[in-house]
């Protein structure tokens, strides 16, 4: 009687640290995770597809080959891009379509879609790009903030040294927690279905979308959770008054000068503005920011959700501008460097084949939190909207 179990096939982890992504043999943890056969360098692989080269071959260089023919990565990259390529070429896409679902070229293709290589475009946030990664490949331990009140002393006494001057350090305890998406498939379906094992793969490509949007929800969650501590009131951009209305209130008298103020009282660097899309709308619709009162708009900005913006008045700032923010009415002004942190920890991929329910599963967890760590950098912006 034959034993019948779980299979997993190309376990993956990618190590945060040195962007690179490993084989990963899913053993039991100890200390720390296991990074074994190195498979792609992310940082490069991201390069590499986002140039204006036409041929994909560049793409192998990035691959790394381990000694073997089962782990020689760069070669099986290789040989599946040059496929593509003559499929292209030759207008052949049932070839190129047996190509990317190929068991042969399974590894390659599940390391590059969870790098983030996608079929057609979509809008998987964009919040997790306001502060910077802290890459770890431990999930839990501390993080520490410095103030900076160091002074320079002017007119010392004749044979007086400076007295050494710092400041204090803030401690903040980080776990990092896991999160975690799965895409399935039955046998039957593979048998019935036209084109079934196409649409899978393109669902485990959403799937990595899917991970990047949740990333965005986590950055909203921690802005938003701020205290009203450091609270600003801002001005309405879309009020008018009068006939013909005008703009009731000009932003860049009002309001940008107290939020700069504010800044510069915590020695700190006013660089982002983060708000839903209406209220941007109403900004760089407003009068007093277009610098005339006499003639509408020409034009107003497309679908603007998830994109990262410039604005009249506002020389060197990021607006963030993303539907994902839960409140029209406020938005919230931020030091990127030094108010948040992103920390990033191990991410591991892998498929289950079970006969027992006939499916084959494929997995995807990750650890991921973004924490305030300098209230004095964040501020929330009240009264923008109404």
């Amino acid at each position: 009687m034959s034993n019948i179990t779980k299979q997993y096939k190309n376990p993956m982890i990618f190590n945060p640290v040195d962007r690179t992504l490993y084989q990963d043999d899913l053993s039991p943890l100890d200390d720390q995770y296991v990074y074994n056969n190195p498979i792609v360098n992310a940082q490069a692989y991201s390069l590499a597809a986002s140039s204006k080269s036409d041929d994909p071959l560049k793409l192998t260089d990035v691959f790394y080959n381990n000694g073997n023919e089962e782990t020689n990565f760069a070669d099986m990259a290789n040989t599946m891009y040059d496929g593509l390529n003559k499929a292209r070429t030759q207008g052949d896409k049932s070839r190129a379509a047996a190509i990317i679902t190929s068991k042969e070229y399974s590894i390659i293709n599940d390391a590059t879609t969870l790098l983030g290589v996608q079929e057609e475009p979509a809008k998987n946030g964009i919040l997790g790009q306001i502060f910077q990664d802290v890459t770890t490949d431990r999930l839990t331990g501390k993080y520490r903030t410095f103030t900076d009140d160091l002074v320079y002393f002017t007119n010392l006494p004749e044979s007086k040294s400076p007295e050494p001057t710092f400041g204090a350090a803030t401690e903040v305890t980080v776990e990092v927690p896991k999160h975690g998406g799965a895409v399935a498939i039955t046998d039957r379906a593979r048998q019935v279905v036209s084109g079934i094992d196409a649409e899978y793969r393109r669902l485990i490509q959403r799937l990595q979308g899917k991970r990047q949007k949740s990333e965005s929800i986590i950055v909203r969650n921690a802005i938003e959770a701020i205290a009203s501590t450091n609270n600003q009131t801002g001005v309405d951009f879309g009020a008018t008054t009068g006939t013909p209305a005008v703009a009731t209130y000009n932003p860049s008298l009002l309001l940008w000068p107290v939020i700069q103020n504010f800044f510069d009282g915590q020695n700190r660097n006013f660089d982002t503005f983060v708000s839903n899309a209406l209220p941007y709308y109403e900004y760089v619709g407003n009068y007093n920011t277009r610098g005339t009162v006499l003639t509408p708009p020409s034009s107003v900005p497309g679908n603007i959700n998830e994109s990262i913006r410039s604005a009249p008045g506002l020389e060197g700032i990021r607006w963030f501008v993303d539907n994902l923010m839960t409140t029209l009415t406020e938005g919230y002004a931020i030091d990127s460097s030094l108010a948040g942190k992103n920390f990033r920890g191990p991410t591991r991929a892998y498929t289950v084949t079970d006969p027992d329910t006939e499916t084959e599963k494929y997995v995807t967890k990750s650890h991921f939190d973004c924490l305030i760590v300098d209230t004095t950098a964040i501020a929330r912006v009240t009264g923008i909207q109404a």
